[in-house]
């Protein structure tokens, strides 16, 4: 597997080598797709600077999936009525 990561600030999209698909990055995305469907197309891009390629191995190697931590409000927070802005609005 290849981890692929748009290195730019806007959105990037490529054609799939053999599939006919296409793979739409986002802004600073990473998406892992085998090394059959790299592309010519995403080699250049890499060679330009716009993506890099990383060998990310076999995924049943037990490779984890970036985390995504929720974070929740303290008990003190949730039961704080909204701060009002003291100042009073010009007009």
């Amino acid at each position: 597997m290849i981890e692929i990561k748009n290195l730019m600030f806007q959105p990037l999209t490529f054609h799939l080598a053999e599939s006919g698909q296409s793979l739409h990055l986002n802004p600073r995305e990473r998406r892992a797709i085998s090394e059959e469907k790299i592309s010519p197309e995403i080699r250049m891009a890499e060679k330009r600077g716009f993506i890099s390629l990383t060998d990310i191995g076999d995924p049943a190697e037990g490779i984890p999936p970036a985390s995504v931590q929720a974070v929740e409000p303290s008990p003190q927070e949730a039961e704080s009525p909204p701060k009002t802005n003291p100042r009073r609005k010009r007009r």
